[in-house]
Order: C-alpha cells, then structure tokens, then sequence
C-alpha cells in the first residue's frame, strides 16, 4: 500500500471514531419553561423557526404520531383541555379512547422540543430517545418543579416546557409522552431540526480525500 492511501485510510478512521464519539457520549440537557401567548390555545413556543404541531387540522393524529389521540373539550376523569386552550389537544392515558405511550416521531434528530402542558402529575413522563437509545426520562415531578407547580392535577396550571439538547450526544428523533394514569394533555408541540453535526462533515470529507488520494490523476 502506498503512502497517499495509508494517510487517507488514517484520516478516514479517524474521522469514523470522533463521529462514533459523538454519537455515544453522555447526554445532557436544559429544561425551561415559558411561551408565547396564543389566542384560544393557551401558549405556544417562542422559538424562532421551530416547526410546531397544533392538532387543529383533524381529531386524527397527524404524520409521525402513533398512540394517544386529539381530543377537544374535556371529558370528567378522562381529560381536560389545558388552560385557556379550547383547540384540539393532545392526550395519553390508560383508557377512555386513548393510549399510552404517546410516540412521536421527528423527521430529523432535533436538538429542541417544547409543548403547551396542563394539569401537571407525578404519573406524566416524557422520554427522549435516538433511535432505539433511550437518552432522557423527565418525571412528571421534575416537570412541575421546572413549572414551579405542584404535580397534582390541577386543571387551573398550564405552562409551556421547553427541553434543549446540551451537546450533539444528546440530540434526539423520537419522543415518548406517557402516563399511568388518566391524562397527560399537551398541544402545540414544538422542535427544531439539528444541522448536520461537525463530525459528520468531517467524516464526509476525510472519506472524499480517501477516494481523490486512492486514484490521483494522471497528468
């Protein structure tokens, strides 16, 4: 094997195993509360171009939902709409027309995810995964104390949380909304697409260098 091969193989190691590091390193993550106000849908998010799903358009789920279902009103130990929210909504529990888990799937890893909550419970949850990788669980407890509410089902509380990826470990494509009990209401589900990570683009490069250095050019 000559030089100019072994150094582009190297650099195209290289660049597999910082990508592989990224991919695999310790996740961690930033949980906010606060939106905008949005007229008969309680609040929204405040993030500049993020891609926000409201469930207005139909009472069936839209593309990328499977498990819960969109209501509209409340229904007495079922659900209830969230605060000041008379649109359709989202809703999970263990019966009574819904489901739970309630999956969403992103159309690309995503670094921000936010939702219009009402009624915070210990019994809610919401887990970030990366494809089959579980990366985060936020207890209905650590919800409320991020809202600074008491988890007890208050249908008067309404908040919208915010969850941040810290670093391109932690970026996700899939969230799981889930509760024990009877609901875990949401709307205006909100995120943000990640670009393409740095190493990502290094590998791309270190691989194009490997095939120009493999067949340099006759002159």
């Amino acid at each position: 094997m000559n030089k100019t091969k072994k150094i582009g193989i190297c650099g195209a190691l290289a660049a597999a195993a910082l990508l592989a590091s990224t991919a695999t390193s310790a996740a961690s993550y930033s949980l906010t509360v606060g939106g905008t106000v949005l007229l008969n849908q309680g609040l929204t998010t405040s993030v500049a171009g993020a891609t926000v799903v409201d469930f207005n358009s139909s009472l069936v789920n839209p593309a990328g939902y499977t498990g819960g279902a969109v209501k509209n009103g409340s229904s007495a130990g079922n659900w209830a709409s969230p605060p000041n929210d008379t649109s359709n909504f989202y809703t999970v529990g263990p019966g009574a027309g819904q489901s739970t888990p309630g999956t969403v799937l992103l159309n690309s890893l995503s670094k921000y995810f936010g939702y219009y909550g009402g009624s915070p419970d210990t019994y809610n949850a919401i887990e970030l995964w990366r494809d089959g990788t579980k990366l985060q669980t936020f207890s209905g407890s650590q919800l409320a104390t991020a809202a600074q509410v008491n988890p007890n089902g208050n249908q008067t509380t309404g908040a919208y949380w915010n969850i941040w990826a810290l670093d391109a470990s932690s970026y996700f494509n899939k969230v799981l909304f889930i509760s024990s009990s009877n609901a875990f209401e949401t709307d205006n589900h909100a995120s943000l697409a990640t670009p393409l990570p740095a190493a990502a683009w290094l590998f791309g490069s270190a691989l194009f260098g490997f095939v120009m250095l493999s067949n340099p050019r006759k002159v």
